[in-house]
């Protein structure tokens, strides 16, 4: 398949808008508890994140001009005075469509991601995965990224 990464536009709003749903209702299916349906970011959050160089948001497209997939980031410089000064970059969220998952479009994506990371200077990447979403840990780990920390709950 050919697929070209490049940076977002404007109007590439609506088929991001139709993969932040298909993400949306995979976190309500799974925790309802936590998420309801609705789509993570509007047009304004969107077009906002767009002007922003340290929130890029990359998209894939395929031959035929079809956004298949985004990955959302951002640049994060904690302030933290018992930490160690860092910077890195934070994955915000992924999505491949539904009907082009297995493709190895993911993988370019998050491929690209570690380059732009590269190219700002920044030597790590993190991000957040629910446990309950198998397959995405099953494709960070092939990627090769490790745990870090565990996020636990106790439902009262």
């Amino acid at each position: 398949m050919e697929l070209t990464i490049r940076s977002a536009i404007t109007n590439d709003y609506e088929a991001v808008a139709r993969l932040l749903r298909q993400i949306a209702q995979l976190h309500h299916q799974w925790r309802p508890d936590v998420y309801r349906p609705a789509q993570k970011y509007d047009q304004m959050q969107y077009e906002a994140m767009l002007g922003n160089a340290d929130a890029p948001i990359l998209v894939a497209e395929n031959a035929q001009g079809e956004v298949l997939g985004y990955v959302m980031l951002r640049v994060i410089t904690p302030q933290n005075p018992v930490m160690q000064p860092r910077s890195f970059l934070w994955v915000d969220d992924l999505c491949v469509d539904q009907a082009a998952r297995g493709q190895g479009i993911g993988e370019v994506l998050m491929h690209s991601a570690a380059e732009l990371a590269r190219a700002r200077g920044l030597n790590k990447i993190e991000l957040n995965v629910w446990e309950c979403n198998e397959g995405a840990m099953r494709f960070y780990e092939r990627l090769g990224y490790t745990a870090q920390k565990r996020g636990m709950e106790i439902a009262l």
